[in-house]
């Protein structure tokens, strides 16, 4: 597919989840399920929310593309007029753009299924033994991989963009007419992932040793294991 047709893929996707209904009690419950997840990576992670060479990013990283966070109004923009963004914008930056989207949707409809077959036992604050059981669901494995599998590869994508100055200059061009049509948020969130992670030495790495890290964790968990959160 092209860049275009995946980003109008997982479009299709984000807009069908459930999180955008009006089921209020779904949506607390889908809420307290993701506030107990980011505690956890950010406790999993904390040494590189302290270094301050690492720390934006990975911010970025766990807030708006893994966590989806601010997705809505960026995911609204490309159904609007994505024949115009993909003319508009470089199309490999599009090309990542649909990788990291597919990141955050892929994490959005795992949520979503674990706060199912949970359900009202997140009328309550959740514990780790009830966290592990409704993540330790083996139809999710291969999806979870994949999920890992997108994050570690956008790593290497966002180093070629960063370290190249024809791309950069190209994407600060456009500024203007992408927010004059209507793009700022899409705009604007590729801005930052660029920004965020220029100082890291080599994004790449950076998100291959984060992936490799969740996967050491997701083994443990479907293995059974006492705390796999913990090294």
């Amino acid at each position: 597919m092209t860049a275009g047709e995946q980003l109008q893929h997982y479009l299709n996707r984000f807009f069908a989840l459930r999180q955008h209904g009006d089921d209020t009690l779904f949506l607390s419950r889908l809420r307290r399920l993701q506030d107990w997840q980011s505690q956890r990576l950010s406790h999993t992670h904390r040494h590189l929310l302290d270094d301050p060479a690492t720390a934006e990013g990975i911010r970025f990283l766990l807030d708006e593309v893994y966590g989806g966070r601010e997705l809505l109004p960026v995911a609204r923009e490309i159904r609007r007029a994505l024949p115009k963004a993909m003319k508009l914008l470089p199309d490999k930056v599009m090309a990542t753009s649909a990788s990291a989207l597919e990141a955050a949707i892929l994490t959005q409809e795992l949520d979503e299924q674990i706060a199912d077959s949970l359900g009202s036992e997140l009328d309550q604050p959740l514990t780790e033994l009830t966290y592990l059981k409704g993540f330790r669901q083996d139809h999710h494995h291969d999806a979870r991989q994949r999920q890992l599998q997108l994050v570690a590869e956008l790593g290497h994508h966002l180093d070629r963009y960063i370290r190249s100055r024809m791309i950069q200059t190209t994407f600060r061009m456009v500024r203007k007419p992408a927010h004059a049509a209507g793009f700022a948020n899409l705009y604007d969130f590729m801005d930052r992932s660029f920004r965020v992670m220029k100082p890291v030495p080599s994004v790449g790495l950076l998100l291959e040793q984060l992936a490799a890290r969740e996967e050491t964790i997701m083994q443990k968990v479907y293995d059974h294991h006492p705390a796999p959160f913990e090294d």
